[in-house]
């Protein structure tokens, strides 16, 4: 888990190198103009508000993915995201769906990170993850998905 200022996010594009590629769309389009999803430069962005979480809200509940790794680029507010190990501290809850690229795991080895307003977290796919966690307030977020190849 990496987390910094968004204006910081080129440091990044060393270890991986498809941030280039948000760089790029993000010369074109600020962050508070995206309204819905843009797949653009082989990338997609991905708009999410939430207030607070759902009754249906399982705080054990993790997911994963495989081909490719998300970044999540908080707006407003505040986002809080779980997370835990997928090769040592998760268990299986539901089997990898290839066509929507995620498996879910729960955990009882779960940790927290907060990502403020201006900041971002890359989750690299050794991650389950869970966004929006209990906790979080008011947020305003772009969910960046990208190959996850470094």
């Amino acid at each position: 888990m990496i987390t910094d200022k968004i204006e910081n996010i080129g440091l990044y594009k060393v270890i991986y190198h498809e941030i280039d590629k948000l760089i790029d769309v993000l010369v074109d389009q600020s962050l508070d103009s995206i309204s819905e999803k843009v797949i653009d430069n082989n990338i997609t962005l991905i708009p999410i508000n939430s207030e607070s979480v759902t009754a249906e809200f399982n705080g054990k509940i993790l997911e994963a993915h495989k081909r490719l790794m998300d970044i999540h680029i908080t707006v407003e507010g505040y986002d809080v995201i779980a997370y835990a190990d997928v090769d040592s501290e998760v268990e299986e809850y539901l089997q990898y769906n290839e066509a929507d690229d995620y498996a879910l795991f729960t955990s009882d080895l779960i940790k927290k990170i907060v990502v403020p307003k201006g900041y971002f977290c890359i989750i690299p796919n050794n991650f389950a993850h869970m966004a929006l966690y209990d906790g979080h307030v008011n947020v305003k977020k772009i969910v960046v998905k990208l190959q996850a190849g470094l």
